[in-house]
């Protein structure tokens, strides 16, 4: 009942549905060269053999599966790996993780399809898995209705998701019903996922906590310290509507006891970069943006305040130049981004009040003082002036996150054991 009510509401949208496809493809966020494979159509042979499909819904979540891939790859070499994501990001990154990883076994990367009868049975027809593995709580209804042997790795329902489950509990259950296995990031998620019909659940913990630092380009890093000329930088990763014009008003406040600030500007959607700009013009016109090919200046009448990174895949660039990161979307209700991205790299890291997309990782961050969250700009501000300016409050904080984070570890292990033990024998 739940996957017929699902496919006559997809009949009835549909009109609304292509437009929405058509949008996306006009902004870029659609891969129209690649957008067959949306459609179900494989662009690759499929290997002989057992296939381990692994789906990340984006850059996020894909990474958060590299440990477990090369894991994978080093104890069974020829295992021919499957790996899709819905986004153009998400793609590219899974390509290079592809290129980087050990043994023999062929790798395929796909954007996942459509969810629409046509599309997910033309791809599952061609891949037939022997595995599926969905991460969080990406998954779609009528692909997972027809996935053999569904897996769900880091699984996860929010507090903030949790009634809408429940209310909702006649829809999901079914779908739910059907996995296999369910590794669970915690106790309260395990037993939120138990609730709603999965039969295997298991307390793994969060696979994020295993993710490798974001990559970067050598080149591109060397570029960038050089015209940097050691200028202390604040990078907000991942902002969204709203947040730029913040943050230009914070660095006009901080310019007067730093007078050689440069604030990295990395929107969460490149396309708004234009937007990011007018946004921060309203309080500097000394602006650059990676977008138009520019680097950031110090001096002169080319000085640069604020640089705008509207590029795709370099937050791990940006975050390595960083002497302090803020997280965002933690700003505005938005709920934030993944706070150990710039941990990972020893950057003493800063939230504003919205990081609820986050609250159970985020617990245990704050209570090893990790993270600071801060209530308001004011205080987020004050809290930046007091690390930029003050050097051994500075080396205290990437002291300790370079000491404790080493101790935060995930279930890769837990999961690749568990992975190789459903794959039958070659």
């Amino acid at each position: 009942m739940a996957l017929f009510m699902y496919r006559l509401l997809k009949v009835l949208l549909f009109p609304v549905i292509f437009a929405i496809l058509m949008w996306r493809g006009f902004r870029g966020r659609e891969d129209r060269d690649n957008f067959a494979e949306r459609r179900g159509y494989a662009s690759q042979p499929r290997p002989t053999g057992p296939l381990l499909w692994i789906h990340g819904a984006s850059v996020g979540e894909v990474v958060s599966t590299q440990p477990v891939l090369r894991t994978l790859r080093h104890r069974q070499p020829n295992l021919n790996l499957l790996l899709t994501s819905g986004t153009t990001t998400g793609r590219r990154m899974l390509t290079k993780i592809a290129a980087g990883l050990p043994g023999t076994g062929t790798t395929c990367v796909q954007y996942v399809p459509l969810d629409t009868q046509s599309a997910t049975t033309r791809f599952l027809n061609h891949w037939k898995p022997s595995v599926s593995v969905f991460t969080e709580s990406d998954f779609w209804p009528e692909l997972l209705s027809k996935a053999p042997n569904p897996v769900l790795l880091n699984g996860r329902i929010s507090d903030r998701s949790w009634p809408k489950y429940k209310r909702y509990s006649w829809f999901f259950r079914p779908l739910i019903s059907r996995f296999v296995l369910v590794l669970a990031q915690r106790a309260a998620d395990a037993e939120r996922i138990a609730a709603l019909g999965a039969k295997q659940v298991i307390v793994a913990g969060n696979l994020k906590f295993d993710a490798d630092p974001l990559p970067v380009d050598a080149g591109h890093l060397e570029k960038f310290i050089a015209a940097l000329q050691e200028r202390p930088v604040l990078v907000a990763g991942s902002t969204h509507p709203g947040e730029e014009a913040l943050l230009a008003q914070m660095h006009m406040n901080l310019k007067p006891a730093i007078p050689n600030l440069l604030t990295i500007i990395v929107p969460r959607h490149p396309h708004r970069g234009t937007q990011a700009a007018n946004d921060v013009a309203r309080y500097t016109k000394a602006i650059k943006r990676r977008g138009l090919g520019e680097m950031p200046v110090l001096g002169g009448n080319r000085h640069t305040d604020i640089y705008i990174a509207d590029s795709l895949g370099e937050l791990g660039l940006w975050y390595r130049l960083a002497s302090v990161a803020i997280i965002g979307g933690s700003l505005v209700k938005h709920g934030g981004h993944n706070p150990l991205e710039p941990l990972k790299l020893g950057v003493p890291t800063l939230t504003g009040p919205h990081m609820f997309n986050f609250k159970d990782m985020l617990h245990a961050l704050v209570e090893a003082k990790l993270v600071t969250i801060e209530p308001d700009l004011a205080t987020l501000t004050a809290t930046v002036r007091k690390l930029l300016t003050t050097p051994a409050e500075l080396d205290k904080a990437q002291n300790h996150i370079m000491t404790v984070m080493p101790s935060f570890a995930g279930p890769t292990q837990t999961t690749a054991d568990k992975l190789l033990h459903m794959l039958p024998l070659a």
